[in-house]
């Protein structure tokens, strides 16, 4: 293998501070220009995706779990979801990230400036499909057309978003962007810094997630999708895609370490849950463990909490998160909106599924999404050449790909498990739809510490509000139930979305 695939494109780095006031509505065309909108919509999924969507994604993926002595995440943990609960974000998705990228649209197609509309199309059917993936419902045609338009937009279901997010993707992707005459967004581009190959990458690499997505619920349509990518010869994402312009100042750091790290003063709520830590340790996972968690600050090894167990009768009185082990994250990392190994991953998948190119390039593209979660953890602390050797260990013992011929469900089995493991701590909402859509890693109806327990395996958790059963969705926010009068009855955060057909 080449070690030069497992070093990350250094992206431009600029001040962001003022991109990063994500309550600015710079969206009208009296005060900027649609060039200038751009770094504000990207910013503005990031401190969503980055900051309380991160925290969803690893309590309900079970990377994480709410620390004892605290109760700052305890709703998110014990499923105790309301309509108020992420409320804050659907808003700031729908009046800043999605008005700015379709004021880019609409403005840069006047001028046939094809690289600023594939880039704003991209980020918005990226967003959409989050909150499609989070809501099942969302409002979507009628959704952005501006304050003098529709304020009471039909919600539509997720199954035409995503046609729709198909046709839209598709419909940027014929464009000439590679025209010379064409403006480059250059540094208001955050996350490629105006390379527009690579977003024609992420775009495909986004309708790919958007087909694989209906695996369980629509093969066939899943099946045709992928394979008119493959028969096309299209290219996938070949670096991260995430924002990296962060300073360790105020307005400037990274959403999660902001609220988790700087506001607490050092004394993040959230620890390592049992769920991965069993996992890792089962498979003498040691170096990503110690450089994913923190030891515990009292001393001692890594402790672990049950999922869910943060008000454990057994701990003795005065226990607090100083005992447990803590996510590793800092105030300039990443926010990663769709990592490499992610892109990775999917292709193993569709070619597994699909036979859509042969054993070996999937086998391939699962040892690079290993070896590059590897990489992204442990560099610069190892040298690149020990990262490749340790990963490729891995890959010849416990984390080798199912031999060919195999049942495709080990195939599967092998691929969302990796996927789960190293997306942890950057991109656990996805591992969230994964687990719902895969159903791997699998569910226990036992507690870690009981004899017959598999590590990784999924648990209720200890303080559930919904008895006994897994969280599925959001509720609809309180905004739109109180001011949309076409928001649809509220369902239960245990009820299965479209696409999460699995039996």
């Amino acid at each position: 293998m080449k070690l030069f695939k497992y070093i990350p494109v250094l992206l431009i780095l600029v001040s962001c501070g003022e991109w990063l006031d994500v309550n600015k509505n710079p969206n009208s065309p009296s005060e900027v220009e649609y060039e200038l909108v751009l770094p504000s919509g990207i910013s503005s999924v990031a401190y969503v995706m980055g900051g309380r969507y991160q925290v969803l994604g690893a309590l309900w993926s079970q990377h994480w779990t709410q620390s004892p002595g605290a109760s700052q995440y305890s709703g998110i943990d014990s499923y105790d979801i309301n309509s108020s609960s992420f409320d804050r974000q659907f808003r700031e998705l729908y009046s800043g990230a999605l008005k700015a990228f379709e004021y880019i649209k609409q403005e840069s197609e006047k001028e046939s400036e094809w690289q600023y509309y594939l880039i704003a199309t991209t980020m918005q059917a990226y967003t959409f499909q989050v909150l499609a993936d989070l809501y099942d419902q969302i409002p979507f045609s009628e959704a952005l057309e501006g304050e003098t338009g529709n304020l009471t937009p039909r919600y539509e279901n997720g199954g035409d978003i995503y046609d729709s997010l198909i046709t839209r993707l598709d419909y940027a992707l014929s464009k000439d962007f590679y025209d010379l005459e064409l403006k480059n967004p250059g540094e208001n581009d955050l996350l490629f810094g105006g390379d527009i190959t690579v977003w024609e990458q992420f775009a495909n690499t986004l309708k790919l997630k958007i087909y694989l997505r209906q695996t369980e619920v629509n093969p066939e349509k899943a099946r045709q999708g992928i394979e008119e990518l493959y028969r096309n010869e299209v290219d996938f994402l070949s670096v991260d895609a995430a924002m990296v312009q962060f300073s360790n100042e105020t307005g400037g750091r990274n959403p999660l370490y902001e609220t988790e790290i700087n506001f607490l003063g050092g004394n993040p709520n959230l620890v390592l849950s049992r769920t991965m830590h069993s996992y890792l340790i089962e498979k003498n996972d040691f170096d990503r463990l110690n450089y994913m968690f923190y030891t515990p600050a009292a001393g001692g090894g890594h402790k672990s909490l049950i999922q869910g167990n943060y008000n454990d009768p057994e701990e003795p009185a005065g226990t607090n998160s100083s005992s447990y082990s803590k996510p590793v994250f800092g105030p300039v990392d990443p926010v990663y909106l769709m990592s490499y190994s992610e892109a990775c991953f999917l292709q193993a998948e569709a070619i597994m599924r699909y036979d859509v190119d042969d054993y070996s390039v999937a086998k391939e593209k699962y040892d690079e999404a290993v070896i590059y979660a590897y990489y992204r953890v442990l560099y610069p602390y190892f040298s690149v050449t020990y990262i490749v050797d340790l990963a490729e260990a891995y890959l010849r013992g416990p984390y080798r790909f199912p031999s060919d011929g195999s049942n495709i469900e080990e195939f599967i089995k092998s691929i969302i498990i990796q996927k789960w493991v190293s997306l942890a701590g950057i991109q656990s909402l996805e591992t969230f739809f994964e687990h719902n859509r895969t159903h791997y890693p699998e569910i226990s109806d036992i507690s870690p510490d009981d004899d017959g327990y598999e590590p990784g395996e999924f648990t209720v958790s200890v303080n559930n509000v919904t008895s006994g059963r897994f969280p599925k969705r959001l509720i609809f926010p309180e905004s739109e139930a109180s001011g949309n009068p076409n928001t649809p009855a509220g369902k239960p955060v245990w009820e299965k979305i479209w696409w999460d057909k699995k039996q």
